[in-house]
């Protein structure tokens, strides 16, 4: 079994960093400093705010394991299998602006459905790989992204 971190780039730890500040203002502020939505609303608000950030920390990915049968995703709650019969097509992507239709933009990383309909877990868009299924599409980061091809490549040509 092979292991591929995923590890966040500067730009989505400074992201990070500077939402999770700016979050936890707002919701200082709301419960304590402004009367106009009164305890439980601010209550309400802050649970909003604080389940986003829960979310895409639990989604963003940790690392890629690469077993016998099953490509993994983990990530910090959870985790993705992808057999790998069911793997069309990988490629390395270019850096790129992931223009999401949903998730979150920086926070955790790049976490949640891209315009392509791709399930997007990267943490660094510099080292993005896309991997195409029979019914999805992942785009993942990884440390070694040529490495992590050339890996599951070599399982897929053991396998026909």
């Amino acid at each position: 079994m092979k292991n591929y971190n995923s590890k966040s780039s500067f730009s989505v730890k400074l992201i990070t960093v500077g939402i999770v500040i700016v979050m936890g203002i707002v919701v200082f502020s709301i419960l304590t400093l402004n009367e106009t939505y009164g305890i439980i609303g601010g209550i309400i608000i802050s649970i909003i705010i604080l389940s986003a950030l829960i979310y895409f920390y639990a989604n963003s990915l940790r690392n890629i394991l690469i077993g016998e049968n099953y490509l993994t995703l983990k990530k910090n709650i959870g985790k993705i299998e992808i057999p790998f019969s069911d793997i069309i097509k990988i490629e390395k992507l270019d850096f790129s602006n992931l223009s999401m239709t949903y998730g979150s933009k920086g926070v955790f990383g790049y976490v949640g459905n891209t315009m392509d309909d791709s399930i997007s877990m990267v943490n660094d868009r510099k080292n993005m790989v896309r991997i195409i299924t029979n019914d999805k599409k992942y785009t993942i980061s990884s440390e070694r992204p040529k490495d992590l091809i050339n890996d599951i490549k070599n399982v897929l040509q053991q396998r026909e």
